[in-house]
């Protein structure tokens, strides 16, 4: 639980951090920034672990790691240059409460992942939420 909470903190202070960066420079030079400056941390951790056998075994693994690379790349030009021209709490809510919903319909497709009661009544009013958000957005409300 300890790393979800961590991770949540760290990536609010990642979008707060970068709509500050993006609305007073260039947005893809903050990508580009922010990305080298998240390759070179893990890369550090990772390089002393790094043998032969590991890359060997875990060949499929780092082609979806490549494949993830370049959609956080496309993913990090897409959403700075939407918070250099939109609103924080219309870029946010869009951006991650989709996610979330098309991540768990991912899951339960790909990963055959079960989806109870509770969290498919969370979903369906994260999807009604978005809808709400953006209906209010393409028509100024």
């Amino acid at each position: 639980m300890i790393y979800i909470i961590l991770a949540s903190v760290f990536y609010t202070m990642a979008i707060i951090l970068s709509t500050f960066a993006s609305r007073s420079t260039n947005s893809n030079v903050v990508a580009v920034v922010s990305n080298l400056v998240s390759v070179f941390i893990p890369l550090a951790i990772i390089t002393p672990l790094i043998n032969k056998k590991f890359i060997i075994d875990s060949k499929y693994g780092i082609i979806m790691s490549i494949l993830a690379g370049i959609a956080v790349a496309i993913f990090t030009m897409a959403l700075l240059k939407s918070y250099s021209i939109n609103k924080v709490a219309i870029v946010v809510p869009i951006v991650f409460g989709g996610a979330i919903f098309l991540s768990a319909l991912a899951g339960y497709l790909f990963f055959k992942e079960k989806i109870t009661l509770f969290q498919g009544i969370g979903l369906l009013l994260l999807g009604i939420g978005l809808f709400f958000i953006i209906y209010a957005r393409v028509t100024g409300r």
